[in-house]
């Protein structure tokens, strides 16, 4: 096949046409592969390229979404893998994990420290969301082992005072009450130290 055209398209964006077909690639790949006018490409070459600018877009799309936010490699592999394939994805989310912009075990610190201190989870609840994430067991239980212990007094039992008291009176509201921190993670004894403290 001949590259019949070659020439800049949008921004940094060019097109190629090989007779009937038409492709449009970053100039960095044209660059990187050294495209000409009336250069005779084989099928193999024609795929390598257009897979190298698709690895390029996903290398750009793993860095904006870090931009916008932290997460470990795996969540970064799944959302990439929806619009590029799973091993454009891997490739891509490697990149950057190469780069120092993925870093699971200090993502899973900052996590565990933000779930438990400011959405007030407790922690069986915080680990549920980390796993989620996609982050491994074993690094969600050692940042959750690492993250100070917020007991029911404090900040928490402020929240559950202006939300609950009211409701602890009647038998069934207090049902309603221990299932609602239950789902947000706390453990029974805490639940139970906790309506005792604001009872009393």
């Amino acid at each position: 096949m001949q590259i019949t055209e070659l020439c800049e398209h949008k921004g940094d964006t060019w097109k190629i046409e090989l007779g009937e077909a038409r492709y449009y690639i970053n100039a960095s790949i044209v660059a990187e592969f050294r495209l000409e006018k009336g250069q005779e490409l084989t099928r193999e070459e024609l795929a390598k390229i257009r897979s190298a600018d698709v690895l390029r877009k996903a290398k750009n799309r793993a860095l904006y979404l870090l931009g916008e936010r932290d997460m470990c490699l795996a969540e970064l592999t799944q959302k990439l893998t929806k619009t590029y394939g799973e091993e454009v994805a891997e490739d891509a989310a490697e990149y950057v994990r190469q780069l120092g912009y993925i870093n699971d075990e200090k993502y899973a610190g900052k996590l565990a420290e933000y779930l438990i201190k400011r959405k007030k989870f407790g922690k069986r609840r915080a680990r549920q969301e980390m796993l989620r994430r996609g982050l491994e067991r074993e690094l969600a239980e050692e940042a959750l082992a690492r993250s100070p212990d917020e007991d029911v007094s404090g900040e928490r039992l402020e929240r559950i005072e202006r939300k609950y008291a009211n409701k602890l009176g009647d038998y069934k509201e207090r049902q309603k009450v221990i299932a609602a921190l239950a789902r947000r993670g706390f453990g029974f004894d805490e639940i139970k130290q906790a309506i005792e403290q604001v009872s009393v």
